[in-house]
């Protein structure tokens, strides 16, 4: 599993929300769609960058990972 922090923007970039840390099965790509359970419903987003900062090898830092991404909407929880 792969964890990043997940940056959502909804409306303009400047209105953009630290939805905090998430575990993902592969890092995601620009154009993928995520779906994250949030505050009773189930919402989607649309992956518009992948910032990633790796460590050096042999460090025993962790790399960061930030995946922002589109909010496209939501509904309500079906799973």
């Amino acid at each position: 599993m792969i964890s990043g922090k997940l940056i959502v923007v909804r409306g303009t970039a400047n209105q953009s929300e630290d939805w905090g840390e998430y575990e993902f099965l592969a890092l995601p790509s620009p154009a993928d769609r995520v779906m994250v359970q949030r505050e009773g419903a189930e919402n989607y987003a649309t992956v518009l960058a992948v910032h990633h900062y790796p460590r050096q090898a042999g460090s025993s830092d962790d790399s960061t990972i930030e995946i922002v991404a589109k909010w496209t909407g939501s509904g309500p929880r079906i799973r």
